[in-house]
C-alpha cells in the first residue's frame, strides 16, 4: 500500500516538473521544486494513511503519524530538490556565453528563508514526536504489567525514536552538504570573476543566478565593473584631451632679440581652463595672451580651445588690440550664452620697432612690472569686463612706454589663491617679493622658483585651480 501510494504522485512527477518548474523563471524554479516534492510526499502520505485506515483499521494516531512523517520527508526532500535545482541554475548561468547580470527584481532574503525553514522544521519535529509519544503512551497503557513485556515495549519505543532520529540526521547531513556545496560554488564564481577584474579584464560579468544576497552582490559587482570600465574609458579620453590641449600651447617662446621670455601652465586636472599663447604679427609686433576660463576640467578646456582659435583669427584681422578682444568677446558670448561661464584674458602687444606696449585687460588681473633697482611695482591696468559676460561690449586698448630693464609678469589667480596651512592664501605680496628678489635671474629660472615656492606653501595639498604664468624681461 505504501508503494502504491507513493507510485501515484511519482507517475505524474515528470509532467509537473516540465509544466510547473521548467516553464517558470529561473529564480522561481527552486521554490517550485520544493513545493512539488513536498506536495507529492504529502499526497502519498494521505493516500497511504487513508488506505491503511480503510483496509486494516489503523489507529488514528498511527495514521496521522504516517501522514506527518510523509510531510516531514517531503519537507526535507523538497529542500534537497530545491538545492539541487539551484546548483543546476548556478552552473548554467556560470557557463553561459552571456550570463544574466541584471539586478534581481525581488530580493528573497536568505535570513528570512532560514527563519521560515527553521520554524517549519521545528513544527514538523514537534508534531511528529508528539504523535509518537501519544501513540506509544496509548499502546503501553494497554499492555500487561509483566516486566518482560514492558522491557520489550521500552525497547520498541527506543528503537522507534532512534529510527526517526537516524533518518532525520541523515536528511540534515545531506542538506548541509548540499548547501555548503552551493555556497562554495557561489563564492567561487564571484571570487573568480573579481580576480579577473583585478587583473584588468573589465569584460567580466558575474552571473546573477539567485535572487538572494549572492545575486545582489553579483549585480552590484557588475554595476561596479561597468562603472569602472566607463571611468577608464573616460580617463583614456581625458588623456587624449590632455595631449591635444598640451599641443595647443606653444612649444617654445618666440625668439625676440633683446627679450627674455618664458611661460608655463600647470593644470590641477587632466585638462584645464588656463592657457597662454604667443602670436607673431610681423613688423616687430608680438602678442602675448594669457587667459583663464572660470572653472577647470573638460568644459573649460573646450571653451579655452575655442577662444584660442578665435583670438588667433581676430589678431590676424585687426591691428587694434581693442578690436581684437571685442571680436573675441562677441564669439565667446555666443558660445557661453545661458551657461554662466566666462573667461578673463590679458592681451599684450609688444612692438619692438616703436618701443611701446599696448594691452587690453578683459577682467584679468593686471600684469605686474617689476624693476630691480626700485622697490615700487607698477601694473599694466585698465578697465574691461570678462569675455562672454556682455555681448557687443567694446574694449579699449591701453598704451604704455617700453619698460626699460623691467620684468613683466602675467599670471592667473591660481597662483595667489593657492591655499596653505590654515587655508591662508599665497597672496600677491609674497609673489611680488619673490619676483623682486630674483629679477636678475633668467626668467625661466624665476618661473621655476615661483612654482617651487607654491608647492612648498601648499604643503602637498591638492590644488583647486590651474596655474599659468608668463614672464618677460625687457632690455
Amino acid at each position: 500500500m505504501l508503494a502504491v501510494s507513493f507510485a501515484v504522485p511519482l507517475a505524474f512527477r515528470g509532467y509537473f516538473t516540465r509544466r510547473f518548474i521548467l516553464a517558470a523563471a529561473d529564480n522561481d524554479q527552486p521554490s517550485r521544486q520544493f513545493m512539488l516534492e513536498m506536495g507529492a510526499c504529502l499526497l502519498a502520505g494521505l493516500l497511504a494513511g487513508l488506505g491503511m485506515e480503510a483496509r486494516i483499521g489503523f489507529l488514528w494516531v498511527s495514521g496521522w503519524k504516517l501522514v506527518l512523517g510523509s510531510l516531514a520527508a517531503g519537507f526535507y526532500l523538497g529542500l534537497e530538490g530545491a538545492l539541487l535545482r539551484l546548483r543546476t541554475l548556478v552552473l548554467r548561468a556560470r557557463d553561459a556565453v552571456e550570463p544574466p547580470a541584471d539586478r534581481p527584481r525581488r530580493l528573497r532574503s536568505l535570513t528570512r528563508r532560514f527563519l521560515l525553514m527553521a520554524a517549519a522544521a521545528a513544527s514538523l519535529l514537534m508534531g511528529l514526536f508528539g504523535l509518537i509519544w501519544a501513540g506509544d503512551v496509548a499502546w503501553l497503557s494497554g499492555l500487561e504489567r509483566d516486566p518482560a513485556v514492558l522491557a520489550r515495549a521500552r525497547e520498541s519505543v527506543i528503537l522507534e525514536i532512534a529510527f526517526v532520529m537516524a533518518v532525520l540526521l541523515a536528511f540534515v547531513s545531506r542538506l548541509i552538504l548540499l548547501y555548503a556545496g552551493n555556497l562554495k560554488l557561489l563564492f567561487g564564481t564571484i571570487t573568480q570573476g573579481l580576480a579577473r577584474v583585478r587583473l584588468g579584464d573589465l569584460g567580466v560579468r558575474l552571473p546573477v543566478a539567485t535572487s538572494d544576497e549572492f545575486g545582489l552582490i553579483a549585480a552590484e559587482a557588475n554595476a561596479m565593473i561597468l562603472g569602472l570600465s566607463h571611468r577608464l574609458a573616460l580617463l583614456d579620453a581625458l588623456k587624449v584631451a590632455e595631449d591635444v590641449q598640451r599641443n595647443l600651447l606653444p612649444a617654445a617662446p618666440p625668439a625676440i632679440p633683446g627679450l627674455d621670455i618664458a611661460a608655463s601652465s600647470d593644470y590641477c586636472d587632466e585638462t584645464g581652463g588656463d592657457y597662454y599663447d604667443f602670436i607673431e604679427l610681423g613688423r616687430g609686433r608680438t602678442v602675448v595672451v594669457v587667459a583663464d576660463v572660470a572653472g577647470h576640467g573638460v568644459g573649460p578646456a573646450l571653451l579655452m580651445a575655442s577662444a584660442r582659435a578665435t583670438v588667433r583669427m581676430a589678431a590676424a584681422m585687426y591691428d587694434d588690440p581693442g578690436a581684437v578682444v571685442s571680436a573675441v568677446n562677441s564669439r565667446v558670448a555666443e558660445d557661453v550664452y545661458g551657461t554662466g561661464r566666462f573667461l578673463t584674458l590679458f592681451y599684450l602687444e609688444i612692438d619692438t620697432v616703436a618701443k611701446r606696449l599696448r594691452w587690453v585687460r578683459a577682467g584679468h588681473d593686471p600684469a605686474m612690472v617689476v624693476y630691480a633697482a626700485e622697490d615700487s611695482v607698477s601694473e599694466l591696468g585698465g578697465r574691461g569686463l570678462p569675455l562672454g559676460v556682455v555681448e557687443g561690449y567694446r574694449y579699449v586698448a591701453e598704451t604704455g612706454p617700453w619698460p626699460v630693464s623691467g620684468l613683466v609678469f602675467i599670471g592667473t589667480d591660481g597662483i595667489w589663491e593657492t591655499a596653505g596651512r590654515d587655508n591662508r592664501m599665497f597672496g600677491k605680496r609674497r609673489l611680488l617679493d619673490l619676483l623682486r628678489n630674483n629679477t636678475e635671474k633668467p626668467v625661466a629660472r624665476i618661473l621655476e622658483l615661483v612654482a617651487r615656492d607654491l608647492e612648498t606653501f601648499g604643503e602637498g595639498r591638492a590644488r583647486e585651480d590651474d596655474i599659468t604664468m608668463v614672464a618677460i624681461r625687457f632690455p
